[in-house]
C-alpha cells in the first residue's frame, strides 16, 4: 500500500507540480508564481495534454497502452525540466530567501496574533483532513459509476477503449458523447501507474489529491480577493490579510461540507463524485477559468491587453476542460466569452475579445468536431 501511495503522489502532485513550475519559471529571470499555482497550472497542462493524445487513438480504435506511454514520455520529460530548472533556481539563491521567509513565519506565530492565525489554518487543515479521510473511508453509491468505473476497468486490463458496452460487457461501437472526453482513460492511467485495479483508484485514491488539489486553487483565489479589502496602515492592513485568508478557507470549507442539498452542486462532485470528469470540470476547471480570467481583467487595467502567456493557459483550460465533459466546450466558452463581454465594457479595450475567443478555440473545435461525428 505504502508502494502505491508513493506512485499516487509521484503522478497526481510531483509531475503536476513539475509541469507546472517548468510552464511559469521557463526562460523567465524572476519567480513567477507560487508553488499552489505551479500545482493547479500543472493539472490544466496535464488534462490538456492527455486529451491531445487520447482523443485521437479514441477515434481512431487504438490501444490504451499507446496513449499510455506516449503520455508518460511527455509528463516525464516536462516534469523532469521542471524539477531540473528548480534545482537550477535553488543554485542561484532561492534557498536562501525560502529560509528568510521560513524564519519570518516563525517569529511572526510567536506573537498572539500569529497563534491566532495559525490556530485558524489548523481549523481549516482539520476539516480538509475530516473531507479526505471521509472520502477514503466510505464508499459512496452513484449510478453513473456503472458506466465510467467499467470504462476504465476496460482500458486497464484489456487495453481496448470505449471497445465494450459498460452495463453488459459486449462489442459495441465508439460512443461519441462519452468517446470525445474521455476521462475515465485518465482514471485508467492513474491506475496503471499505481499498480491498482481502476474502481480502488477512482474510489479510494484519487480523492486523496484532487479534494487538496480544489483547496490549494481556491487558496489561489482567496489570496486575490483577500489582497485589497483591509485599508489603513501597511501593518495593520497586512495583519488583516493574514486573518482574512484562513477564515476565508475555512468558509469555502463548511460550504463544501454542507454543500449535498442534491446531486448536483459542485460540493457533492467533489466529495462524493470526484472520480468523475463533472466533478473535475466543476472544481477544478471552472475556478481555474476564474482565477485566470481575473489575473486577465488585472493585465487588461494595466496594459490594455492580457498577457499570451495567460491566453495560452486560457488554450490549455478549454482543452482540459473537454477532456472531462463534451459539454465544457458550451460551458467554458460561454464563462470566458461573457467575462471578455464584460471587461470590454468596463475598460473599452478589444484586445480582450480577441484574445478570449482564441482562448476558447479549442472548445469551439470540439464542439464541432461532436456534432460532426455523431
Amino acid at each position: 500500500m505504502i508502494v502505491k501511495l508513493v506512485m499516487l503522489g509521484i503522478w497526481m502532485v510531483l509531475v503536476p507540480l513539475g509541469i507546472g513550475y517548468f510552464a511559469l519559471e521557463a526562460g523567465k529571470v524572476k519567480k513567477a508564481g507560487t508553488p499552489g499555482y505551479s500545482l493547479c497550472l500543472g493539472y490544466i497542462l496535464m488534462w490538456a495534454v492527455f486529451q491531445l493524445i487520447a482523443v485521437p487513438v479514441v477515434l481512431k480504435a487504438g490501444k490504451f497502452r499507446q496513449v499510455e506511454l506516449v503520455f508518460e514520455a511527455v509528463c516525464l520529460t516536462f516534469a523532469i525540466a521542471g524539477a531540473l530548472l528548480f534545482l537550477l533556481r535553488l543554485k542561484s539563491g532561492e534557498w536562501e530567501q525560502g529560509v528568510f521567509r521560513w524564519e519570518e513565519v516563525r517569529r511572526k506565530v510567536k506573537s498572539r496574533e500569529g497563534a491566532a492565525v495559525l490556530l485558524l489554518w489548523a481549523v481549516f487543515l482539520g476539516s480538509l483532513l475530516f473531507q479526505a479521510a471521509q472520502a477514503y473511508r466510505l464508499a459512496y453509491a452513484d449510478g453513473d459509476d456503472a458506466y465510467y468505473i467499467p470504462i476504465s476497468t476496460a482500458a486497464n486490463l484489456g487495453g481496448g477503449m470505449y471497445a465494450v458496452d459498460s452495463y453488459t460487457g459486449a462489442p459495441t461501437t465508439l460512443d461519441m458523447r462519452h468517446g470525445l472526453a474521455p476521462f475515465p482513460i485518465w482514471v485508467s492511467f492513474i491506475a496503471a501507474k499505481c499498480g491498482v485495479n481502476a474502481a480502488v483508484a477512482a474510489h479510494s485514491l484519487m480523492p486523496l489529491v484532487l479534494i487538496p488539489v480544489t483547496y490549494v486553487l481556491y487558496l489561489e483565489i482567496g489570496k486575490l480577493l483577500c489582497r485589497d479589502v483591509v485599508s489603513g496602515k501597511e501593518g495593520r492592513a497586512q495583519a488583516g490579510r493574514n486573518v482574512l485568508l484562513p477564515v476565508f478557507m475555512i468558509f469555502v470549507s463548511l460550504l463544501q461540507i454542507w454543500g449535498n442539498y442534491s446531486i448536483y452542486p459542485a460540493s457533492t462532485f467533489l466529495l462524493t463524485r470526484t472520480r468523475q470528469g463533472k466533478a473535475a470540470l466543476g472544481n477544478v476547471i471552472l475556478p481555474f477559468l476564474l482565477l485566470l480570467l481575473y489575473k486577465m481583467a488585472e493585465e487588461v487595467k494595466e496594459q490594455g491587453r492580457a498577457g499570451m502567456r495567460n491566453v495560452l493557459w486560457l488554450t490549455a483550460a478549454m482543452t482540459a476542460g473537454c477532456l472531462c465533459s463534451t459539454m465544457a466546450g458550451f460551458l467554458c466558452g460561454l464563462l470566458v466569452m461573457m467575462t471578455a463581454g464584460l471587461l470590454f465594457i468596463l475598460y473599452r479595450k478589444p484586445h480582450i475579445l480577441w484574445q478570449c475567443l482564441s482562448g476558447c478555440v479549442p472548445g469551439i473545435i470540439y464542439s464541432l468536431l461532436y456534432l460532426y461525428l455523431k
